[in-house]
């Protein structure tokens, strides 16, 4: 596999090629209770692995499997890390100064922007308390475009894992996906025309919930009037695990109904 994915990337940095290579190894070899963690991944074509290699690096990025990943919904999916809204931004502005922090109980925030400046102190109080609670997060962003500051309040944070689709990601890496929204709101808010491409391509996962259903059932989850209704349709229609959790994720960010499958 190796020698022929190299030969369709023969055009791209080989050091990064190779990165991404070892990648794909591991995606395909990688096991947890002796089954594949990336069960789907011996599976895609070596076509289809240069195709999105081509995609990111042609975004100025590297698919090197920690600030650019890949996942898989009925398709290959690509996922940007917070690293890569960072490498995006830097890309355009080298001498950009970025701060993106946790805000846990218990500590002080001071913020103040005057003509354009922005001023702030964090006082991070017990530190190593690791029973203590994030509250929100804040982002700066300082380079020759401005001074920037953006802030998620805890429920903020709380709507953004609702509604996400991928919650066990959210489980697991909770402080890691709160850092993520709070660099993604920055960066969309004063820098969109920078990150917007990647940002459509890892917000994909989202649209394809509804795209998985079919245009029927999507036609009773917006017509249906009750809790009752929505779950015979569930019952009755959806039998595929993933369109399952897909049904759960749409009647979920209409913010009416979870049915728990």
């Amino acid at each position: 596999m190796s020698g022929n994915l190299k030969t369709l990337l023969v055009d791209y940095n080989p050091t990064k090629v190779d990165v991404f290579i070892a990648y794909v190894n591991t995606l395909k070899t990688e096991k947890k209770d002796n089954k594949l963690v990336a069960y789907w991944a011996p599976n895609i074509t070596d076509q289809q692995y240069a195709d999105v290699f081509k995609k990111v690096s042609d975004q100025g990025l590297n698919l090197d499997g920690d600030s650019v990943t890949l996942n898989y919904r009925k398709k290959l999916l690509i996922t940007y890390d917070y690293h890569a809204y960072k490498n995006k931004v830097i890309i355009s502005y080298p001498e950009t100064i970025f701060d993106f922090q946790l805000v846990y109980e218990g500590d002080t925030f001071f913020f103040k922007k005057s003509s354009g400046k922005v001023s702030y102190n964090h006082e991070i109080n017990d530190p190593f308390n690791t029973k203590k609670q994030i509250v929100g997060a804040y982002g700066v962003i300082k380079n020759k475009k401005g001074e920037f500051i953006e802030f998620l309040t805890l429920d903020d944070i709380e709507k953004m894992k609702n509604t996400s689709n991928m919650k066990s990601i959210w489980n697991t890496w909770f402080d890691r996906m709160v850092l993520k929204s709070i660099i993604k709101r920055i960066c969309n808010i004063h820098f969109k025309d920078i990150v917007q491409d990647i940002d459509t391509i890892d917000n994909e996962a989202n649209d394809l919930d509804r795209s998985t259903l079919s245009e029927s059932i999507q036609k009773e989850i917006d017509d249906a009037k009750d809790e009752q209704t929505l779950t015979d349709i569930y019952n009755a229609n959806i039998e595929d695990v993933e369109d399952r959790e897909a049904f759960i994720r749409v009647l979920a960010k209409r913010k009416k109904y979870i049915i728990d499958g």
